[in-house]
């Protein structure tokens, strides 16, 4: 009887141990095959500004608000356009939000994420212009790599931002 208890404890043990991802040798010797992409928070910050329109080439989600489209160039920013024609959208400007791919309107106000940084922006969609900015800082976490390495794990400054990654030569 007690013979049969540790056989059944041994063939769950090394069932269970089957199922645990060990990693590759080559991942666990030479780490992450990226490096990443960081600018200061003072720089990081500059980056959010209102450009001329321009083609959309690689478009994500699109968001309606009133008569305005505002169409997402994926980790670029957003494109709006007045669409009180819907046959003829009028290209209006592009808002320059790196690293954004999504965004949520309530009222006039435009909320988008900045990379860890959470942004709200007034703009004046009939004049185009930015009102007000607010930024809440390190709302999100850091880009982890491509290969699935956290960005603790590069080690990264208090006062630097990943805004990407590279492959390692």
């Amino acid at each position: 009887m007690y013979m049969m208890k540790y056989l059944l404890l041994f063939i769950c043990t090394i069932s269970l141990q089957s199922c645990i991802y060990w990693g590759s040798d080559d991942e666990m010797m030479h780490g992450s095959r990226y490096t990443p992409i960081t600018q200061t928070r003072q720089t990081f910050e500059s980056t959010i500004e209102r450009k001329s329109a321009r083609p959309v080439s690689n478009a994500g989600k699109i968001y309606v608000k009133d008569q305005f489209l505002f169409i997402n160039e994926k980790e670029e920013g957003f494109h709006i356009y007045n669409n009180q024609d819907p046959e003829n959208p009028e290209a209006i400007s592009f808002l320059k939000v790196p690293g954004a791919t999504d965004l949520a309107i309530r009222g006039n106000t435009i909320f988008v994420h900045h990379y860890v940084d959470l942004l709200s922006i007034e703009l004046n969609l009939n004049t185009n212009e930015i009102l007000t900015m607010t930024r809440i800082p390190d709302v999100f976490p850091q880009l982890n790599s491509p290969d699935g390495y956290e960005a603790a794990y590069f080690d990264i400054p208090a006062d630097q931002i990943i805004v990407g990654y590279q492959p390692k030569n």
